[in-house]
């Protein structure tokens, strides 16, 4: 299989990757909540294990909502998700730690992490506009770790409006494909 072969079965059995997205978008939004109940810990927490369900969630809707079939076990491109997520993972911790010493970084951290993550599935997808999920996601957390009037809640809102937007027009835009039989 080619390259751009596998980038297209990728965009078709994951709708282009929005599904994902706005699962994330959602776990975003469900951290804001909890930060705004309770506190920044309790937050990132609901957004760690959170994020653990985002892909099971994306897969799901995508085989029995979306009725995508499952990429080949081949594919040359489909680890790429997998490779930069243990990368992000990794920036997660480190956020983490940051939590005693300096709360109001933990989330402009984590939208660094998640947005950097988002590099890589510009050449998984074969699509560019996640160069620009990216950039923006990446650009939020490193404003608001050097602007201080950016409050944590403005942060986690931010990011996940940016991944519900994304998320519903790559959705949208791939849903006219239609599935593969």
């Amino acid at each position: 299989m080619s390259g751009i072969a596998a980038q297209h079965e990728m965009r078709r059995a994951y709708a282009g990757g929005g599904p994902g997205i706005i699962v994330s978008g959602i776990v975003w939004g469900i951290a804001a909540y909890f930060v705004s109940r309770w506190d920044v810990r309790t937050g990132f927490i609901a957004l760690f294990i959170g994020g653990m369900t985002i892909f099971p969630l994306a897969q799901l809707v995508c085989r029995k909502l979306l009725m995508r079939p499952a990429p080949s076990p081949h594919n040359a491109v489909g680890m790429l998700g997998l490779e930069s997520t243990i990368a992000m993972i990794a920036l997660l911790a480190a956020a983490w730690l940051m939590l005693p010493f300096r709360p109001d970084a933990v989330f402009p951290f984590a939208a660094i992490a998640v947005g950097t993550h988002y590099f890589a599935f510009a050449t998984l997808y074969g699509d560019r506009t996640f160069w620009l999920l990216a950039a923006i996601l990446t650009a939020i957390g490193t404003v608001a770790l050097f602007e201080p009037a950016f409050e944590t809640l403005a942060v986690i809102i931010a990011v996940a409006v940016v991944e519900l937007l994304t998320g519903l027009y790559l959705t949208l835009r791939e849903r006219g494909a239609g599935p593969i039989r």
